[in-house]
């Protein structure tokens, strides 16, 4: 999508010198997509203990035998 953007020039050259030679638009994309993971970790920390497990070792030992499901033989 192209959009045209003011940007305070201090906060872009910041960016930039933290992007590693990406170009303007790869810095900002990469800016954005680090702030929405963050806060979608944020959101995930706020609901930690809001939902009950009847039997939370249950829960814990099918995550784990899923994790050997997984794992490389």
């Amino acid at each position: 999508m192209r959009t045209t953007l003011e940007l305070d020039d201090d906060l872009m050259d910041a960016l930039m010198a933290r992007s590693h030679g990406k170009s303007k638009t790869k810095a900002v994309e990469a800016a954005i997509a680090s702030f929405l993971h963050s806060d979608a970790a944020a959101g995930m920390r706020r609901l930690r203990g809001a939902i009950a497990f009847d039997d939370p070792e249950h829960w814990a030992s099918s995550r784990r035998a899923e994790a050997e499901r997984r794992r490389p033989a």
